[in-house]
């Protein structure tokens, strides 16, 4: 027997050892380059639009593609505008990569921004609702600043914000509030007066926004076809915003803030009433009412005592004129009488 030196490994198990070797070092390869892979941003593209988001984010991004295709139909209809080149619309997962994208600084509580004449998009992850409304604001100032570029001027500030929220849908409460409260108040800003109450304080700037989205909503829905794409073409040409506003009405301009005022006016000033005129005015409509039930009641009662007055007196009456009949003489009487 040839005996076997201790310590010397056989080849089966250098051959096993090479093989695990190999094998511990292919499943750190593929662990380094899985994660990678499966981390890589994602692009999906519509209509118009290409939407760049995170692995995570495929359900925001099918909704925002699936938004913006029909926010973008809108608005090239409303602008009698058209897209040349798709619009880029970023997804982020934080505010450090929002601000990254951007290449300045943004406030923190920034959900979602349009980069000046760059037709591109930021977005921070949302609700489907808040989505829908994030992706209709914001295109909407990528599509005015594309409508601009010819001059590379800016869309006044009472369009950019008016029609933006009028895109985004339905008017929210609270600015029905705030254009109630101002209506009762007396205090809804002229048409003079709008764009420079963007420089305001917070009330005012409030209202600024509300009364914005009142007007762009009677230009699109009330003004002549394409009233706010043609208001932004003469404002290009002549530099002047009234005239161009007087145009693209069809109206002159006292007429035009007179049915602007008229309508909100007639709409949301019901909505400014404080609650303690609310509580005099229904309790004045209580006491009203209460007052016409008394009323209403004494007057039948009087009836009633009238009409009981009229029978007791009839009945009276009856009884005087059966005293009053003649009694005919009795047959024996008159034999007496005739007798004696």
């Amino acid at each position: 027997m040839v005996p076997v030196q201790e310590g010397l490994p056989g080849l089966a198990t250098l051959i096993a050892r090479g093989f695990l070797t190999w094998l511990a070092l292919g499943a750190a390869i593929a662990c380094a380059v899985i994660p990678a892979q499966a981390d890589e941003r994602r692009v999906i593209a519509g209509k118009g639009v290409q939407v760049h988001y995170w692995p995570e984010q495929e359900d925001q991004a099918l909704l925002v593609r699936s938004e913006a295709e029909h926010a973008l139909t809108v608005l090239a209809d409303t602008l009698g505008l058209r897209f040349s080149r798709p619009v880029r619309i970023d997804i982020v997962r934080s505010h450090r990569e929002m601000v990254e994208l951007a290449g300045t600084k943004v406030p923190t509580w920034t959900r979602g921004l349009s980069l000046h004449h760059a037709n591109h998009v930021i977005l921070k992850p949302q609700t489907e609702k808040q989505m829908q409304r994030l992706v209709m604001h914001e295109l909407t100032h990528v599509a005015l600043d594309l409508k601009m570029q010819a001059t590379r001027g800016e869309a006044p500030r009472w369009v950019h914000e008016g029609l933006a929220q009028w895109m985004e849908g339905e008017m929210p409460a609270a600015q029905k509030d705030i254009l109630g409260a101002a209506a009762v108040e007396g205090r809804l800003l002229a048409l003079d007066e709008l764009e420079d109450a963007f420089e305001g304080n917070r009330e005012t700037v409030d209202l600024a926004y509300a009364q914005s989205h009142v007007l762009v909503a009677y230009l699109v829905e009330h003004g002549p076809p394409g009233a706010v794409g043609n208001f932004l073409e003469a404002l290009e040409r002549t530099g002047d915003e009234k005239q161009a506003l007087r145009r693209a009405a069809g109206i002159p301009l006292d007429v035009l803030q007179q049915r602007w005022i008229k309508s909100m006016r007639t709409e949301y000033a019901a909505r400014g009433v404080p609650l303690s005129v609310e509580l005099i005015v229904f309790g004045a409509m209580g006491l009203l009412f209460i007052a016409a039930v008394v009323v209403r009641l004494r007057m039948a009662r009087e009836i009633r005592e009238r009409m009981q007055s009229e029978e007791r007196f009839e009945q009276l009456m009856a009884q005087l004129e059966l005293l009053e009949e003649p009694q005919e003489p009795d047959e024996d009487e008159e034999r007496e009488s005739e007798r004696e």
